[in-house]
């Protein structure tokens, strides 16, 4: 189980006649005002319409889900966030936030908390005392961890294979060692002492004090070089923020704190990949040069990574920029772009779909030039042909995958001819996840 915080409130009416806001326009008030005050905390902010109002999605930290806010026509709010990965640090920032919210934005939340299993962590921190009170949070964190290490060393010790701790669901990394976590891998030796004592584990936990200062910068930096930094020359804006979101927090850090365990072939990498003048590359390049270091380098795109989506995995490379909606992934990098979308299949009687039967009713219009694959339960069958539709003419494989219960669709875009045998490997590896 996670840690949560999830609190329920009323928006204030307003006006001479006063009346609800809507919920779209109280929350992008909300959003202008989280951006406005915590600019170096906000990566993004979005508002989007839903069925019974909006929701508001935050992305306060790299290594967290967004904080979601709805709101609804007679003024009900809700807001949720695990913190589970980031720490108290970040749990007692997000209810120093709703809290400010409270009092700046006129949204009144419950000093009830809602009814929790038995032993179950706190989803609400504070009831009558407030809602980022600090020691409780703590003490929940340590507890939690303390399972986390103890579960893992067990499954260690049955012969389980590496497993990621913390990171975003949704994506497998391949790395060595124990345990991947968003601040790099960890060994058994590692799993053993934080097992022994728990206080060792917060070092997976990229914010746990409540300052922002010099180790947490640098730990924001860590969590962004070791997840989201493709390590090529950034292609879209997206890459972009990301290397300058890394390269400030790092150039922040390091006159606040020297001392600390800089990333310096990373750094001085990320810089040149850029392409930007930055006053302090000098300084990172000597230091660099000095680094007397034969481990492996920060990032765990430099491997393939594993992405699953609606119940499909698929190996692609880690330099992939990466989009995802609830219908579909995509994917790319210059001159290659795959798509993937699956469903649960089932037949009129609810009962799971045969793989052969999904290919017949979603794959009759690939023609006779067709392409058959089976690896165990899992069958498919896929097309190349040409899209000159942009200008350039691209090569396109266009696919289907199924298993018992599952189906699954993928385009596959190459524009150099040489790209097929990729293409056509990429199509076969797709399995359920």
């Amino acid at each position: 189980m996670g840690l949560t915080i999830r609190v329920a409130g009323q928006a204030a009416k307003r006006g001479l006649i006063p009346r609800l806001p809507e919920p779209e326009p109280l929350l992008r008030e909300a959003s202008d005002w989280v951006a406005t005050e915590y600019p170096a905390i906000t990566r993004s902010a979005r508002v989007e319409a839903t069925d019974r109002g909006a929701e508001l999605l935050l992305d306060l930290h790299p290594a967290a889900d967004p904080l979601s806010i709805t709101a609804d026509a007679e003024g009900r709010i809700v807001a949720s966030a695990d913190t589970s990965s980031v720490g108290p640090g970040y749990h007692t920032f997000v209810g120093r936030l709703l809290e400010r919210l409270e009092e700046e934005r006129g949204i009144v939340w419950s000093r009830e908390p809602p009814p929790r299993p038995v032993g179950a962590p706190p989803a609400w921190v504070g009831a009558k005392t407030p809602l980022a009170e600090r020691a409780s949070v703590e003490r929940a964190h340590l507890t939690l961890l303390a399972r986390t290490v103890a579960r893992a060393l067990e499954l260690r010790r049955r012969g389980a294979p590496g497993f990621q701790v913390g990171t975003r669901p949704g994506t497998q990394f391949a790395f060595e060692g124990a345990i991947a976590t968003p601040l790099g891998p960890r060994d058994d030796p590692w799993l053993e002492q934080a097992v022994a004592n728990p206080r060792v584990a917060m070092d997976i936990r990229p914010w746990w004090m409540d300052s922002t200062d010099a180790r947490y910068q640098l730990a924001r930096a860590m969590v962004l070089l070791w997840t989201e930094v493709r390590w090529r020359p950034p292609s879209e804006d997206l890459e972009r923020v990301i290397a300058d979101e890394a390269l400030g927090l790092l150039r922040r850090a390091l006159p606040a704190d020297p001392t600390l365990p800089y990333p310096w072939r990373e750094w001085a990498e990320l810089i040149q990949l850029r392409g930007i003048d930055d006053p302090i590359a000098d300084r990172v390049t000597t230091r660099a040069a000095q680094v007397a270091d034969d481990r492996p380098l920060v990032g765990y795109r430099r491997r393939p990574v594993s992405i699953i989506h609606e119940g499909w995995l698929l190996q692609v490379p880690g330099s992939f920029n990466e989009r995802r909606t609830a219908a579909e992934w995509a994917g790319g990098e210059r001159g290659r772009r795959v798509t993937l979308a699956g469903v649960a299949t089932a037949t009129e009687t609810g009962m799971p779909m045969s793989g052969e039967w999904f290919l017949a009713r979603v794959a009759s219009d690939l023609g006779t030039e067709v392409m058959h694959h089976q690896d165990g339960d899992v069958v498919g069958k896929a097309r190349i042909t040409t899209d000159q539709r942009s200008g350039i003419e691209v090569a396109v494989l266009e696919g289907f995958s199924a298993a018992t219960g599952r189906g699954a669709a993928i385009r596959i875009e190459f524009e150099d001819a040489g790209d097929w045998r990729w293409a056509i490997d990429l199509w076969r590896s797709l399995r359920p996840a």
